[in-house]
């Protein structure tokens, strides 16, 4: 696995929620969806670093992050790890659906997007802070009625509200096979894929994967056809 040196070189606040600009090579900035592995210096905590936005020097990952880092702070990183968004060439219409704390994982979907290309909305309850001024935000209730509008969905969701994703699709018009998308689970990955111990293993289908090996972006389909 390859070390990158990193460190914290800002730590900003929005709307009540903290982000950090790490400054590293930035060839090794993670995709979106895909992470790095960050362990600050002294520490064996591990904590997995998502791109929100990019920046000349590093990135900017969206929290969360520990609390005991401060600008200056050394990190050693791992990675780029996992498979990350995978938008497919012929969409015309994006889906944003953020069913966590935050919006920060998916907003690299929207910044490097071409308007030309497609439309995109965002469907979320969390804090909205620095959108692009041509996404459009709605809340969580109003996707059900919006189902049919997008022909491509990118999820973010914590481990533990997989189960509401069949509820919040139960309403499209054409049925649940017929939705195309992909899924960022986000939870505790603390082996990230080194020792295999289980603790963020999600069913696809009808097999059990591990989010920091073989995800953390699943296909939307496989998803929902291991929850029900």
């Amino acid at each position: 696995m390859r070390t990158i040196a990193g460190r914290v070189a800002e730590v900003q606040l929005h709307l009540g929620q903290a982000s950090v600009l790490i400054a590293c090579p930035t060839e090794v900035v993670p995709a979106a969806g895909q992470y790095l592995l960050a362990v600050d210096e002294g520490s064996i905590q591990t904590t997995p670093l998502f791109l929100a936005d990019n920046w000349s020097q590093g990135f900017l990952a969206a929290p969360p992050f520990p609390r005991s880092w401060r600008p200056g702070t050394e990190l050693i990183l791992y990675g780029p790890l996992g498979q990350s968004f995978q938008l497919p060439a012929d969409i015309q219409r994006l889906g944003l659906i953020a069913l966590g704390d935050t919006n920060a994982r998916l907003l690299p979907l929207a910044n490097t997007s071409k308007s030309d290309r497609y439309s995109i909305t965002l469907f979320s309850e969390a804090p909205l802070a620095d959108l692009p001024p041509d996404l459009e935000a709605y809340p969580l209730d109003d996707l059900q009625g919006s189902l049919s509008w997008a022909d491509f969905y990118a999820v973010d969701t914590p481990l533990e509200n997989i189960e509401a994703l069949a509820e919040y699709f139960s309403d499209s018009p054409e049925g649940l096979a017929s939705i195309r998308g992909q899924v960022l689970v986000h939870t505790s990955m603390p082996c990230s894929s080194l020792g295999e111990c289980g603790v963020c293993a999600v069913k696809v289908k009808r097999s059990w994967k591990l989010t920091c090996k073989d995800g953390p972006v699943f296909d939307l389909q496989g998803i929902l056809k291991g929850v029900g």
